[in-house]
């Protein structure tokens, strides 16, 4: 600590802050900056204040002290303006403002004097202390008290927050990351739909809302249309559930280093493994339907391996509407996410965990397979583990889980229409159109992950068919049954 004080309140230290300080906060914010190295040269009257500024390397300590200008300064509207400018969605800017304008200094009530400490406490929050140095619960609390909850947090308040870090998130990021800049290009600009950060929020919070329950329940018993938006959750809960989706805070890291400017220089979004938004490949323009919240719906709902990179393979839109088509461009390509959008506005589709092969009227695919819904609602189903049924495939149909005459859904050999059904042994599914049988508005594939080696894939991915052969009189009827379903 002792040779980090004396970096910190070194003469050029000092120089570059005030500096800063004075660019954004005039001669107020200048005097301001020497107080708060003051503060940290004292004898120990700042301890906190010193421990959070150790979390922070020189150069976002430069930030942080530029962004203790703008507080001290207008009453804290320089940052505001600062913050919009950046794109901080208006839905989170109000409570930021009220965190913001509690830090002495701020709220043209107090003595003037400001706490540094309370500042550190709120950038640390938002951006460290999560799960593979994403941002922090103890931040995701801190917006709710600027939100105006306090202890807990309401229902309501919850919602309005992860809406406004979604919506912030693709404001900011999406000056900058191609990923995004793809995906607006392949349709995401187009199909751009603010309801769809509503339905978002409220896949998020299912588990927050109805703790062990299976979405399939949820959405039969219409509990997720009933929320109640007062209804209010402890800390301890909030955490808990903050913690099971680190999307979250990898998100509140990303918007929040970008409004402090306390991001590493160091990393940029080709070094992260498993990012919120894939990298599109291989597009066409407006191939898609997707929007931007229904892309980090279906890639945060993905094993980490396959969040990297999508490859375009198929899209209605751009290639001819026929079954032969598709299995031209999605055979042993990989696993692959299927979406299917009906002309009742319906969207849904499905994961196929390995390569579609022409499966000669077995399966293929294995439990990481899933079904999904993106509108009305957005929700998973998984696998019930009690049959095998997941991938079938030939020229006269594709389908997903069940089994004859009764399919997840399935897809006509001319992709104009479908069927689906909620009753299947293969997925906990809700059924996926408004009506069992659907007319296609729309479909596309894209391919996860490297493109894997045809051949390669032809050798391991094989149908699997009812073994009808007993020998010695011994059959098992459970396995039986299983292949015959």
């Amino acid at each position: 600590m002792d040779a980090f004080k004396d970096l910190c309140c070194s003469g050029f230290i000092r120089r570059q802050a005030e500096e800063l300080g004075e660019q954004y906060g005039g001669a107020q914010g200048k005097n301001l900056m020497g107080g708060l190295l003051d503060q940290l040269d004292g004898d120990g009257d700042n301890e906190l204040a010193k421990n959070l500024m150790g979390m922070f390397t020189g150069k976002q300590q430069m930030s942080l002290e530029a962004v203790a200008g703008m507080v001290s300064s207008s009453g804290g509207e320089q940052m505001r303006e600062h913050a919009t400018e950046k794109g901080l969605d208006p839905s989170l800017l109000d409570g930021v403002m009220n965190l913001v304008k509690g830090m002495k200094g701020g709220d043209g009530e107090s003595d003037g004097k400001f706490d540094p400490s309370m500042l550190l406490s709120l950038v640390a929050g938002l951006t460290k202390g999560g799960a593979s140095g994403a941002g922090g619960a103890d931040g995701f609390l801190q917006l709710l008290g600027g939100a105006g909850d306090g202890a807990g947090g309401s229902m309501g308040n919850i919602m309005q927050i992860l809406e406004g870090l979604a919506k912030s998130f693709f404001n900011i990021k999406g000056k900058s990351s191609p990923a995004i800049q793809g995906w607006q290009s392949a349709g995401a600009a187009e199909n751009a739909d603010d309801k769809s950060f509503v339905k978002w929020a409220l896949s998020i919070l299912m588990d927050l809302l109805f703790p062990g329950k299976k979405p399939k329940e949820v959405i039969e018993e219409g509990g997720d249309d009933n929320m109640d938006t007062g209804d209010k959750k402890d800390d301890g809960d909030v955490k808990g559930w903050f913690d099971g989706h680190p999307e979250i805070g990898k998100m509140q890291k990303d918007v929040f280093d970008d409004i402090f400017d306390t991001g590493d220089d160091d990393k940029n979004e080709e070094d992260d493994p498993a990012p919120l938004i894939p990298m599109p490949t291989d597009f066409e323009d407006n191939c898609s339907c997707l929007d931007n919240a229904a892309i980090l719906f279906l890639n945060t709902s993905l094993l980490l391996e396959y969040r990297k990179n999508w490859r375009f393979l198929y899209s209605s839109r751009n290639h001819d509407r026929s079954i032969g088509e598709l299995m031209d461009r999605i055979c042993y390509k990989g696993p692959t996410i299927l979406i299917v959008k009906d002309t009742s506005g319906n969207v849904f589709g499905c994961h196929a965990s390995t390569s579609w092969i022409d499966t000669d009227g077995g399966w293929v695919g294995n439990g990481e397979c899933f079904l999904f819904s993106i509108s009305p609602k957005m929700a998973v189903f998984h696998s019930t583990g009690k049959d095998e049924n997941f991938q079938k495939l030939s020229g006269d149909l594709l389908a997903i889980g069940g089994k004859e005459g009764k399919y997840g859904f399935e897809l006509s050999s001319d992709l104009s229409s479908g069927d689906c059904n909620a009753d299947i042994d293969t997925f906990h599914t809700i059924q996926l159109s408004s009506d069992k049988s659907f007319q296609v508005d729309h479909v596309e594939v894209w391919g996860l992950g490297p493109e894997p080696d045809m051949d390669a894939e032809k050798a391991s991915v094989q149908p699997r068919r009812p073994n009808l052969q007993t020998r010695g009189g011994h059959v098992d009827m459970m396995d039986l049954e299983s292949q015959l379903m």
